[in-house]
């Protein structure tokens, strides 16, 4: 009775799978048409495993030795009902999919291709059910992604390819010294600030900038109101793999206080300053090797100052434009870290021949630097060098400026809340000054931030200036010191409070000072 029953169930389990063989071997051409009507892999006894195209390894060694997907059915020990049950092995449970059926099924019937030789694809194909596998498919719409870590990070505004920052800032406070003088007048301040940040997201070149502007007013001494910006856009273009054209335009806007020793004089207001320019450079990578060439165009004007008793200072004999060539070359030694030597050769050259002293002002100057940038481990980047200046101007009785430069910046991630950045400059500005060819100055700044909070930020900065107007004995140093708050309400609303101290000591008359500023006010990115 045993074996009776034991022959009856294997007759039972073999007619099914006889009869679901000779329905797929005629369904099979209609199948490789793709009008087969759906199937539950589920339902299916023979096919073991996942579905074809899933992250199971053994999907496509089991696509061989099925018989429901081999095109040959009706041959094979595996064709013959009851051969499993004969040879003693138990039928094979279904295994748990690695992913949902949805993603197995779309990557089968998209990525899979026409089949040209039927021994290495079956003619069955699966038909498609269910949404697209949107993981691996390319973004309908390619949006910046929004940094999970900080919730309080403005998102911008999207414009095609280009994502803006822009940022409205009103502040109210108190100058002890608005006219930056040796007579100390102080004014209540009211600030508004605009600023806009521009980053691009292209699959080649760049764009990216900051631009930046504001008024200070004051109501107990509306002839110290004053405005202020600077700002520059960068456009990188990729021409080819191992070549790339940068493109920067560039300006500043300042005013000249009432002390300074190019004016030295009492005036009725702060005449503007206003500095432009661009430059364009093509870099050529051969291996290892990075050589740039670059040409830059600037160009500074002075407007004329009103002096108390209504006469006007004309200061357009002052009106400079400047023409350089800049020659870089890096090497390589290894990824995030590349030494160069850069070298600029510039001239300057006045709207008039010579200025209301009658010196002639014109000059050519060349700078030679060496140095490296470097980065490691993300945590500290940067490019320090240093190296020689030499400037020769055009009359005999100015004095020619020589000496050692040294520049570079310095960004360090101490903490994953704290950072400090270091930066060094040295130039050569201009100046009216009789018998001072020109002003060699040297600038160190430094800022720390951290993050007290997730949307509570405390800044510390801190900058020392050192002025030396070659040919006379004027010397000028000084520093600023200051802190600010930054607490955010959300992505779009923040506060902020701010303190500053400046203090400047010269050997000139009358033209050392210091001042206080405190701020209070509210901060918007729309």
């Amino acid at each position: 009775m045993a074996d009776e029953r034991r022959t009856r169930g294997q007759a039972g389990s073999g007619v099914p799978a006889l009869v679901l063989a000779a329905s797929l071997l005629a369904a099979g051409p209609a199948w490789a048409q793709g009008a087969a009507p759906s199937l539950s892999p589920a339902g299916d006894p023979s096919l073991a495993g996942p579905l074809p195209g899933g992250q199971d390894p053994d999907t496509f060694a089991l696509r061989g030795a099925n018989p429901a997907l081999q095109a040959g059915l009706p041959r094979g020990a595996a064709a013959r009902p009851g051969a499993a049950s004969r040879s003693g092995a138990r039928a094979r449970a279904p295994q748990r999919r690695t992913r949902a059926p949805t993603t197995a099924i779309t990557r089968q019937a998209t990525q899979q291709g026409t089949a040209d030789d039927l021994r290495l694809r079956p003619t069955v194909q699966i038909p498609v059910s269910g949404l697209p596998d949107l993981a691996a498919a390319a973004p309908l719409l390619r949006r910046r992604p929004i940094d999970p870590l900080d919730p309080y990070a403005p998102l911008g505004i999207r414009v095609g390819g280009l994502t803006l920052f822009p940022a409205l800032q009103q502040s109210v406070g108190y100058d002890s010294n608005p006219d930056r003088s040796i007579l100390r007048r102080g004014s209540m301040v009211l600030r508004s600030q605009g600023e806009l940040r521009v980053e691009s997201d292209w699959s080649a070149h760049s764009l990216t900038g900051e631009l930046r502007g504001g008024y200070f007013t004051y109501p107990d001494n509306r002839n110290a109101n004053r405005p202020d910006g600077d700002g520059a856009m960068r456009l990188r273009l990729d021409v080819a793999r191992d070549t790339k054209v940068d493109v920067e335009g560039r300006y500043a806007i300042s005013t000249q206080r009432a002390g300074s020793p190019d004016l030295n004089a009492q005036v009725r207001d702060r005449p503007l300053v206003a500095t432009y320019g661009g430059t364009v450079g093509l870099t050529q990578s051969f291996n290892r090797l990075q050589v740039t060439v670059a040409g830059l165009v600037d160009r500074q004007t002075f407007e004329n100052a009103q002096l108390a008793n209504g006469t006007l200072l004309r200061q357009d004999d002052r009106n400079v434009n400047q023409f350089g060539l800049r020659l870089r070359t890096g090497y390589e030694i290894r990824p995030g870290f590349t030494p160069f030597v850069d070298t600029l050769v510039d001239t300057r050259i006045h709207d008039f021949a010579v200025d209301q002293f009658g010196l002639r002002r014109d000059s050519d100057g060349i700078t030679v630097r060496a140095g490296s940038s470097f980065e490691f481990s993300r945590l500290l980047t940067g490019e320090v060098s240093g190296g020689y200046l030499s400037r020769r101007y055009a009359d005999s009785r100015l004095r020619d400026i020589t000496g050692p430069v040294v520049d570079g910046t310095v960004t360090w991630a101490a903490t994953p809340l704290t950072s400090l950045r270091i930066g060094a400059s040295t130039g050569v500005i201009e100046t009216i000054v009789p018998g001072a060819s020109g002003i060699l100055t040297r600038t160190a700044v430094a800022e720390v931030t951290h993050d007290l909070r997730r949307n509570l930020r405390l800044t510390l900065t801190g900058t020392l200036i050192s002025n030396d107007y070659q040919g006379t004995s004027i010397r000028e140093q000084g520093y600023s010191a200051g802190v600010r708050l930054d607490y955010r309400l959300n992505r779009w609303l923040g506060l902020r409070a701010s303190y500053a101290r400046e203090l400047l000591k010269s050997t000139a008359i009358g033209s050392s000072y210091h001042s206080d500023t405190y701020l209070v006010g509210v901060r918007v990115n729309p």
